[in-house]
């Protein structure tokens, strides 16, 4: 690995934790099928800054970049290739 590369890996898991403590209190992300416990929706897909947004441009502040879409295992992924290289 990178030398100096530990404080970006705990800059990012402190990242992941607070998205997903955001998506379990949405609920999770109904985007086809999935339902909660009690049968509800979740809300959290309306949080999405770039999933669906293929062509668009980046959500992220000064970035020039578009949003693209790969297939990875029969699933689409969405991305700023500028943002996330």
């Amino acid at each position: 690995g990178r030398p100096g590369r530990a404080p970006e890996l705990a800059a990012l898991v402190g990242h992941v934790r607070a998205v997903l403590e955001e998506a379990i209190a949405a609920g999770g992300s109904s985007l086809r099928d999935h339902r909660q416990a009690t049968g509800e929706l979740g809300y959290f897909q309306h949080s999405f800054r770039v999933y669906g947004r293929e062509g668009a441009p980046c959500p992220a502040p000064g970035c020039a970049g578009m949003v693209q879409r790969i297939v990875q295992s029969g699933r689409s992924s969405f991305f700023c290739p500028l943002c996330q290289t």
